[in-house]
Formats: structure tokens, sequence, C-alpha cells
């Protein structure tokens, strides 16, 4: 009966700290999948603004205005790499 208790407690001791250990792992994961969804997010976003800039002359325009690299009213040209 004595080695029954004996077993049980060395057990427990053993088997309690492995949980933990893999709930607390799993919750960074799941922090983790998290950052990473965000960023594959943004990096469509920035692939999406980058194909912008060589199609759309228009967004390009915009985006220099708002940097304050076209006055309004100027001409902006926007010369093909081809």
């Amino acid at each position: 009966m004595l080695f029954m208790a004996v077993i049980c407690l060395a057990s427990y001791f053993y088997i309690a700290p492995q949980v933990d250990r893999k709930t607390m792992l799993e919750k960074s994961r799941d922090v983790l999948e998290t950052e990473i969804q965000l960023k594959k997010t943004e990096i469509r976003k920035l692939v999406d603004m980058q194909q912008d800039f060589s199609s759309d002359h228009e967004f390009v325009e915009y985006i220099g205005h708002q940097n304050k690299q076209v006055w309004p009213n100027e001409v902006v040209f926007v010369f093909d790499s081809e």
C-alpha cells in the first residue's frame, strides 16, 4: 500500500509540471500564430501597394501629395521601366 502511494505521488510530481509546461507552450503558440497572421496581412497590404506603384499612376500621385513631394496642380510623370 505504501509502495502504491509513493508511485502515485512520484508520478503526480512528474506529470503535473509536464501538463503545466504543455499548457504554457500552447498559449505561446497561439500568441505567435496570431502575430504571424497579422504580419501576413501586413505583407499582403504592402504587396498590393507595391503593385499599385507599378500600375496605378493616380496612386503614385496621391502618395506624392501625401508625402509633400508633389505640390497641388503639379504634373507628375510616371515612366515605365520597359
